[in-house]
């Protein structure tokens, strides 16, 4: 018997808090029959356990432009992205749905049609809201490192005069449509991690329409006996924001992620991430909204 936790990102916002438990109410635990593969789940390329940036970094050494695909599953698609200095990114859009990106290194210049351009450096989450073109382009004399996430039915809409990427079975064909880019309403488009955050101790800041951000100070690692919890419907996966993240997948040695490290747990597989390191610990979370994490039902406050 298996004992389920509800989290819930709130609306199309999310939560930046001092804590996992911070985010709900006093938990009343209710106890279901949880589906769980009968084989323990694996890793299919190009997921895996733990991406290690410095590894990234080493593999791309001497190239000025390069795309490490990193997620590949039925909800997301994930890379890291590197733009050559004077680099500037075809202007595109997605149709139905959100994507973001964050800036790992370097800086850029960002486009977003509606609103105001803006420099974005290392730290900086900016999301594009559905039907809303963008381009972005380095500055300086150094290559900008991102980290992109979009919906794996998302296909980009490219603008006319452009050269779209090719797309395996797709064609490219003038077509026209109506509607405007939804609203970002009194919202703006990015936040800016290292000042609006770190700086100023800040949390409770609601933001990207996808994921959740955890933040919190480090604490003892738990024992082994902490198995975490394991999702029914989905897979998950993390980007290290900020210091460092101790994780421990059900069969497998744990392990603790850097910043700009990435971690992929498949559906079923119990996971135990923690706050790690010495100070201040902060991981993106990205699952569908409204998951369902199933717990172990002898110690379900994971």
């Amino acid at each position: 018997m298996n004992h389920w936790r509800l989290y819930l990102a709130a609306g199309f916002g999310l939560l930046w808090c001092a804590s996992a438990q911070a985010q709900a109410p006093a938990a009343n635990y209710k106890y279901v029959l949880a589906p769980k593969p009968t084989q323990l789940p694996g890793w299919t390329a190009p997921n895996r356990p733990h991406w290690i940036l410095a590894d990234i970094l080493k593999s791309h050494a001497g190239e000025k432009s390069w795309d490490q695909p990193l997620v590949r599953d039925a909800d997301n698609i994930a890379d890291y992205i590197q733009m050559a200095p004077g680099e500037v990114s075809k202007t595109r859009m997605y149709a139905q749905t959100s994507m973001f990106w964050i800036v790992q290194s370097g800086q850029m210049r960002v486009f977003i049609q509606g609103q105001e351009p803006f420099t974005a450096s290392k730290g900086f989450v900016i999301w594009i809201q559905p039907r809303t073109p963008f381009h972005m382009e380095t500055m300086g004399d150094a290559p900008v490192l991102r980290f992109e996430v979009a919906r794996t039915t998302a296909l980009p809409l490219y603008a006319m005069g452009e050269t779209p990427t090719p797309l395996p079975g797709e064609t490219y064909v003038k077509a026209a449509y109506a509607g405007a880019p939804v609203p970002y309403g009194t919202a703006k488009p990015y936040v800016d991690f290292n000042t609006e955050i770190v700086s100023q101790g800040g949390n409770n800041l609601r933001f990207l329409p996808q994921g959740n951000f955890l933040r919190g100070a480090a604490a003892p690692v738990p024992p082994d006996s902490d198995k975490g919890h394991f999702h029914t419907d989905h897979n998950e996966f993390w980007f290290m924001m900020e210091g460092q993240t101790n994780f421990k997948f059900e069969g497998m040695e744990a392990f603790t992620a850097d910043q700009g490290d990435v971690v992929y747990g498949p559906r079923g597989r119990f996971h135990r991430p923690s706050f790690g390191g010495t100070g201040m610990s902060t991981r993106l979370s990205v699952a569908p909204s409204g998951n369902m994490a199933a717990l172990d039902p002898d110690n379900p406050t994971r």
